[in-house]
């Protein structure tokens, strides 16, 4: 009898870890960078060994480190070392957004909710305005890329507008865009 309890117990828990395993390897934002596509261009016509870095350093991305320097920094130089002149730059390489942090992104979501997200071709704004008004906005338009940030409700009132790169504003653009569709606008 101890012999099948001990077997029906083991047999549970290795259904629980097949169940929870592939739950627990996934990245925050749910995709693996393989998974992804956006290493895909280093499969062929790259130097040898480029495809297998970009794939560890958008996983590194994902990782939260304390260290001075974070190891995709290193796995980054490795890349560009090793890179010919006819490969491409690391293909996901985060640009920042120079309008707002992370943290003040998430903060005109933070109910989970927000009063609006405008989209049109080359903008996006997300806005909530309770009790006061708070939106994220950019603008990929060529020649005009820019973006702003204002957050009434704290004090001092932040305001923020700055003309940017096209890179800088697609990142800001793919920022807003994430954040309007977390919310499900």
């Amino acid at each position: 009898m101890k012999k099948i309890s001990f077997a029906l117990v083991g047999a549970f828990f290795i259904a629980g870890l097949a169940i929870l395993a592939p739950a627990m390897a996934e990245t925050p934002d749910g995709t693996t960078p393989a998974n992804e596509g956006v290493c895909d261009v280093l499969k062929t016509n790259a130097t040898p060994g480029l495809y297998g870095l970009c794939v560890a350093y958008c996983e590194a991305q994902d990782l939260d480190t304390f260290e001075k320097e974070p190891v995709n920094s290193k796995i980054l130089a490795n890349y560009n070392k090793k890179k010919q002149a006819s490969d491409p730059d690391m293909p996901c390489v985060k640009i920042p957004c120079p309008c707002w942090s992370d943290a003040e992104l998430a903060s005109i979501t933070a109910d989970n909710m927000a009063a609006a997200c405008m989209r049109a071709t080359n903008r996006i704004q997300i806005i909530d305005n309770a009790p006061r008004t708070h939106f994220a906005e950019s603008d990929t338009t060529v020649s005009r890329e820019r973006c702003r940030y204002i957050d009434l409700n704290v004090a001092p009132t932040v305001i923020r507008s700055f003309n940017i790169t096209a890179p800088e504003a697609a990142a800001c653009y793919a920022a807003v865009s994430s954040a309007c569709s977390a919310v499900g606008l």
